[in-house]
């Protein structure tokens, strides 16, 4: 793997993770089994499958407690200031208020 990545010469982000693996593999005997760490960070930075497998989680956990709204930072105040509503959620708050609940 070359260390210069497209036009703009700028490192590759996985290039440090491949220098580790190579030289792990180059130093094992086994480099199968004593380097799996090193292949394992490789591979995630080349695929990303953990991130986006987290941010599925992610996605599925706050569509399960149906939170419709995430608090944005105010800078200028120090404080969390309510998000926007999504288009569908007159739905959620026509409900009956037993049904209704909220997370903070």
């Amino acid at each position: 793997m070359e260390p210069f990545h497209s036009v703009g010469m700028l490192t590759h982000p996985c290039y440090s993770f491949y220098q580790r693996m190579t030289q792990c593999a180059k130093s094992e005997e086994l480099s199968s089994r004593m380097c799996f760490a090193e292949i394992e960070d490789w591979y995630e930075c080349k695929s990303r499958k953990k991130a986006r497998a987290f941010k599925n989680f992610i996605g599925s956990e706050i569509s399960k407690m149906e939170i419709y709204s995430l608090p944005t930072y105010d800078y200028a105040t120090d404080t969390f200031k309510d998000g926007a509503l999504p288009s569908n959620a007159n739905g959620y708050f026509a409900k009956r208020t037993e049904d209704q609940t909220y997370y903070s």
